[in-house]
């Protein structure tokens, strides 16, 4: 093999392994959040890995097409539970699990291959965009709480994805399929983009892989270890706030992207680097300190 394809192989498995342990922090961090609150995590996560591997001149094109997929991961999550609610209580859950997913699985690619999606959203209406986004998803919060709320109480410990005081290591232990998952979509988008001729609007398409979010729904739905009533609560608990979601990865994707394609490049490279990587960390504290207030203001509100 030649010096420079070996480098090129370094360099992306470094970028896969180095992304991958982001996520696992990321993971550690937040392993007192309910679980759809860790779910949102999952998107600015990636999306933030997404552009800091590409340069500052795809940010703009990428973020086109990427500002759509919060939105239809979103309600394709949103449709999953929803189904698996009305139909998903009996002893066929499991295959009833399974099929969702495959069934969203066939609406997603269906979705992201329209051409209003590849097209993407032009710059002059993505503020909008994100305003409405974050209002509707508001509305549906409200809702989702009421429904929940009216439905019954969930049993304690239901909802959340881990104890405040459970180890660090446990909590990982315990999220490793969503670890997987999240390095194989990170995989896809950084082998896709170092080797295959793809656009900057597919790339935007790739970092919204929704690999972590389908699969860690059916990792409850289908699981026969867990009891049926139990997993209903789970997901009677995750749709009561999921609907913020695509709010937050939108104005995360928005902000990154018009940081990064007005940002002045640093001429010492490695110090360009830093202050790209820095603009990143600081996004992601960002949507973890609002992904708090969510989960603090739904707790407060004696909705749930």
């Amino acid at each position: 093999m030649k010096p420079q394809k070996v480098t090129s192989v370094l360099r992306i498995a470094l970028r896969i392994a180095a992304g991958t342990l982001v996520y696992v922090v990321i993971v550690a961090s937040a392993r007192a959040l309910p679980a759809a609150a860790g779910l949102m995590l999952t998107f600015p996560a990636l999306n933030g890995l997404a552009f800091f591997f590409s340069g500052d001149a795809t940010a703009a094109s990428m973020a086109r097409t990427m500002l759509w997929l919060p939105v239809v991961n979103g309600a394709l999550c949103a449709l999953y539970m929803l189904v698996l609610l009305a139909l998903g209580t009996s002893s066929s859950a499991v295959l009833t699990g399974w099929l969702l997913l495959l069934l969203v699985l066939v609406l997603w690619c269906a979705c992201v291959s329209r051409k209003t999606i590849m097209q993407g959203i032009a710059p002059s209406y993505q503020l909008a965009y994100a305003i409405g986004a974050t209002v509707i998803g508001g509305v549906f919060v409200f809702v989702a709480l009421r429904w929940s709320a009216q439905a019954g109480a969930l049993p304690h410990g239901a909802y959340a994805a881990g104890s405040e005081h459970s180890g660090i290591i446990a909590a990982v232990l315990q999220s490793k399929l969503k670890i997987v998952l999240f390095a194989v979509a990170l995989s896809a988008f950084v082998l896709s983009a170092a080797w295959l001729p793809i656009s900057d609007a597919g790339r935007g398409v790739l970092a919204g892989l929704p690999i972590v979010p389908f699969g860690g729904l059916v990792s409850v739905a289908a699981d026969p270890a867990i009891a049926l009533e139990e997993r209903i609560y789970i997901m009677r608990g995750m749709i009561a706030s999921v609907w913020l979601g695509p709010a937050l990865a939108i104005w995360f994707i928005y902000y990154m992207s018009r940081l990064y394609s007005t940002r002045r490049t640093l001429a010492v490279g490695w110090a360009n680097d830093l202050a790209r990587l820095a603009a990143v960390v600081v996004g992601w504290a960002a949507c973890f300190l609002i992904v708090i207030a969510i989960s603090k203001a739904i707790d407060a509100s004696g909705l749930r």
